[in-house]
């Protein structure tokens, strides 16, 4: 069996994976980074993208994150994110009904609501890009 690392990916409202893993892939602000076990110690900032996740040698989960920071270290990768969407459990018809909803807020009178809609949409129309 393969040597794995543990990733957490977490955001303010659930823990989306929390699992051993051959290799992760991150989308880093300065470029993508590789993380394998026993990487060295690393803090980065991320930029929105996708989450690689690797297992029997090949990508076996990707995940969507809106940014975010990654520290990575010898037995764990831990990445804490706004906004994080598992590509292949995605679910179109629900992602769109958001969409719609988060659309209906952009103009909303309070700034912060509408700003936080505007954000959620971009998100949300990245990951239907993703998955078609």
């Amino acid at each position: 069996m393969a040597e794995t690392t543990n990733l957490e990916v977490v955001t303010p409202s659930a823990i989306i994976v929390s699992e051993p893993v051959e290799m992760v892939v991150i989308p880093g602000s300065d470029g993508q980074i590789g993380a394998l076990p026993r990487h060295s110690k690393v803090i980065s900032t991320l930029d929105r993208g996708l989450v690689d996740i690797f297992n029997d040698n090949k990508i076996s989960s990707q995940i969507m994150i809106d940014g975010g920071i990654a520290e990575i270290n010898e037995t764990t990768v831990t990445i804490l994110a706004e906004r994080a969407e598992k590509i292949d459990k995605a679910n179109k018809q629900v992602l769109e009904e958001k969409l719609l909803d988060y659309q209906s807020q952009e103009n909303h009178d309070d700034q912060n609501i509408a700003e936080l809609a505007i954000k959620n949409s971009s998100f949300i129309k990245a990951v239907l890009d993703k998955i078609g």
